[in-house]
């Protein structure tokens, strides 16, 4: 398949549905986009959980949403499938140009082909057949996610670069979340904990972060962050509980947006491998990010922030599920303060 698109397209669509730190490393695409073709219209398909952010974006003209758990039931709902169909029927009639496809899945290609546009670009090692559905298949040598995504723009003539890492904050989340971080913090800087993540196997002990959070808070308020579900407030709540004035469990009291917002107006987050480490870059914050059973060369830090890793040989197995999880366990509570207190220095200097 040719690398190169005929023609300078009018009409743009990237497919980057989810997860949050997904979405956030296919920025650079949306950023290069808008550089190379100024006067395009470029569209979005995004989970509803993960449109906070981008949908205020000055380079993004319409953002599609995608009800993942709602168009889920389509083959049991005729509302689901009604839904669907609607959705469909709006990606065919979008006259898309271009296509990006940087999520790779049989759904995304399915996606893709039903906008039936002239060109469809993916990455050739696409899973569950979704390669099938692009007219250009473009291979990429990159190992991290975040450069194999401008590598395959490159090839498609977007001028996408490592440094448009940049996500824009909301201002009426900016607003919100300046307010909260005053009540909690009283003006001072402080520190962003984010200590849940999908996987279980990505988790660091609860025991470990009541360690790191009982130093650190001697020296800023830490605000404990999570999303709203069961699992998340339960978690935070054995991180953060009994530690004191200056550590604030805020776990599903704030919005993705307003996270977001939180995140660019902190000294530093301490973070496992999950949507942190990404967004932390994007809004200009250093970030430490924990890491057991993935690899840093695909999905670790980018541009700014340190990942401290175990020493052990089953490191980077890609486990969901693992009796030990001796990775996360060995990380040493004091080789993360003595890390975090470093990003802090660099903070104040």
């Amino acid at each position: 398949m040719p690398a190169r698109a005929p023609m300078p397209p009018k009409r743009v669509l990237i497919i980057k549905p989810s997860a949050l730190g997904d979405v956030v490393s296919a920025v650079p695409v949306l950023r290069g986009l808008r550089r190379t073709f100024p006067s395009c219209h470029i569209a979005w398909l995004v989970r509803s959980d993960c449109a906070p952010l981008i949908r205020h974006d000055a380079n993004l003209d319409e953002v599609i949403i995608f009800e993942r758990k709602k168009l889920g039931k389509a083959w049991k709902s005729l509302i689901a499938a009604a839904a669907l169909k609607e959705l469909l029927v709006k990606l065919a009639r979008g006259r898309f140009d271009w296509v990006l496809d940087l999520q790779g899945l049989i759904r995304s290609g399915i996606f893709a082909g039903f906008t039936l546009a002239p060109v469809r670009a993916g990455f050739a090692r696409a899973r569950e057949g979704a390669a099938t559905f692009y007219t250009h298949r473009i291979r990429t040598k990159a190992r991290h996610t975040i450069d194999a995504n401008i590598e395959l723009a490159r090839a498609m003539g977007i001028d996408a670069r490592p440094e448009d890492l940049k996500l824009a904050v909301e201002p009426a989340a900016k607003t919100s979340a300046g307010q909260l971080a005053e009540k909690l913090a009283g003006g001072r800087k402080f520190l962003i904990c984010a200590p849940t993540t999908v996987w279980r196997t990505k988790m660091y002990p609860a025991r470990h972060w009541r360690k790191v959070l009982a130093e650190l808070s001697g020296r800023l308020p830490v605000l404990v962050i999570g999303s709203p579900s069961d699992r998340d407030m339960r978690f935070c709540r054995e991180v953060a509980e009994g530690l004191g004035p200056d550590v604030h469990n805020i776990c599903g009291r704030t919005d993705v947006a307003e996270m977001v917002a939180l995140v660019a107006s902190s000294a530093g987050v301490l973070c496992c491998d999950s949507a942190a480490k990404f967004i932390a870059p994007a809004v200009g914050v250093d970030c430490l990010c924990l890491v057991g059973p993935t690899r840093t060369e695909h999905t670790g830090p980018y541009l700014r922030g340190t990942a401290i890793i175990a020493d052990v040989p089953c490191q980077g197995c890609l486990k969901k599920s693992c009796p030990h999880i001796t990775c996360m366990e060995l990380i040493q509570p004091q080789t993360v303060v003595a890390q975090a207190l470093q990003m802090i220095e660099k903070v104040s200097m």
